[in-house]
């Protein structure tokens, strides 16, 4: 417990300071001085006696999700139970995380004798990650306002902060229910189209292909039976995910980097669904993380705790370090799926070479995440030469990427150029292509 003066304490000193230099000229006023400052001092002593059983007998716990949406609204509500014969009146305040919005946040309370109360905020985390909300300090006023005595409760707790898609459904905008509804679409009609594994026999419908006819069947049962084929299963899905410096740039919801985080999720979400199996490896200029492919819907909470916190550095990306972790423990035919992008021609044919080895090996598809600035600044009107420079920039830029894209595609890689805001359903869609190509 801590406690420092009050107004009135710092008001009755200031007024007894004020009397001093008139004991120069009065002596007798040293001793109205000294009647006032040991009435004082009494009364001061028995408020800190008084403030002291007080913070004593109160009592505060704290309810909070452990897990929230990034930049979605939630509450954290603190429990303040008084259990001393007397009321208390002050503030409360938590500590909060300094990316929370708002990162301060104190409120006033009075607690009846033998009472309790709760204190009810609203907050809002814009960035993923673990965050730890507490402790809380209450803060008490003496019945005269001579002292305030403050105590810090340690009731801390966690709150992992991960991507909204992920976390909840019922809170997002309409144009991101409205994605997510097309996505359920796409994937449900998607995966029901023919593959080549062979799923079963059954009579012949009106519509069906005459070229999936089993005619040993049909002669023996007498009446037309054809073979049905379903989508393969039992893949190994390798989603790579870019931490670095090109991932950092800000988007209409957060950073690209944000923006492949929640893709990654719902992609891993539905290879799972497919019967597939899915891994997740990080880098930026070395391997940040790789987590072999698993398999079961419920893995992709695994993936969720693997990619959660995960932030963009100051670094460049060094495709090399990501596949020869790959060239070394995926050694079964897979599809590889990156999450990235590329703005040079330099940075494309390291990227190639690199490739150069896996591309025998496995599928890959990159999806290549623009950045909207530059589109901004492109579309912008010149006003000043600044201005014009930095559109210039702006194009020699885009046509650098353009070339890099074109030169992939002629490598044989499956290349998806999209907004990061945009980036779930083309991805999905793709994949889906993919695999009922049958090109695993």
């Amino acid at each position: 417990m801590r406690f420092r003066p009050g107004p009135n304490l710092v008001l009755a000193i200031l007024a007894l300071a004020l009397l001093s230099p008139f004991t120069f000229a009065v002596p007798q006023t040293c001793w109205l001085i000294l009647l006032g400052l040991l009435p004082l001092l009494a009364i001061t002593f028995r408020e800190y006696r008084h403030l002291h059983g007080m913070l004593a007998k109160i009592e505060i716990s704290r309810r909070q999700p452990a897990v929230v949406g990034r930049d979605v609204t939630f509450l954290v509500e603190l429990d303040i139970v008084n259990r001393g014969a007397q009321e208390a009146i002050g503030t409360v305040r938590d500590v909060l995380p300094n990316v929370a919005i708002p990162d301060f946040q104190s409120e006033p309370i009075r607690l009846d004798a033998k009472g309790s109360t709760t204190t009810t905020k609203q907050l809002r985390i814009p960035i993923r990650g673990l965050y730890e909300l507490g402790p809380v300090w209450l803060r008490l006023q003496g019945p005269w306002q001579l002292l305030e005595g403050q105590r810090v409760y340690d009731c801390r707790a966690s709150i992992k902060v991960l991507p909204e898609t992920y976390v909840s459904r019922e809170g997002l905008s309409e144009d991101q229910q409205a994605q997510l509804l097309m996505l359920d679409k796409v994937t449900r009609v998607r995966s029901s189209g023919a593959g080549t594994e062979f799923e079963s026999l059954s009579e012949y419908r009106h519509g069906d292909d005459p070229r999936r006819i089993d005619w040993r069947t049909t002669a023996r049962i007498g009446r037309p039976i054809i073979r049905r084929y379903q989508v393969e299963r039992h893949r190994d899905v390798m989603i790579l995910v870019d931490c670095g410096r090109l991932m950092g740039a800000l988007t209409e919801t957060g950073s690209k980097l944000d923006c492949a985080i929640d893709s990654t999720l719902l992609l891993a979400e539905v290879a799972l669904r497919y019967g597939d199996r899915c891994g997740i490896g990080l880098f930026d200029d070395r391997v940040r993380g790789y987590r072999a492919p698993l398999s079961g819907v419920s893995s992709v909470r695994t993936i969720a705790e693997s990619i959660y916190s995960l932030q963009s550095q100051w670094r460049e990306s060094d495709f090399g370090t990501i596949f020869a972790e790959l060239q070394l423990k995926q050694t079964r035919r897979s599809l590889i799926v990156l999450l990235s992008d590329i703005v040079d021609v330099e940075t494309t044919s390291r990227f190639r070479t690199s490739l150069a080895r896996l591309a025998k090996k496995h599928v890959f598809l990159f999806a290549a995440l623009r950045t909207p600035l530059l589109e901004q600044v492109v579309h912008a009107p010149v006003k000043t030469l600044l201005d014009g420079s930095r559109k210039a920039v702006a194009f020699e830029l885009l046509q650098q990427r353009q070339k890099a894209l074109h030169s992939l595609r002629h490598g044989g890689v499956h290349v998806l150029d999209v907004e990061p805001s945009e980036l779930t359903v083309p991805l999905i869609n793709e994949f889906i292509e993919l695999r009922c190509q049958n090109l695993l």
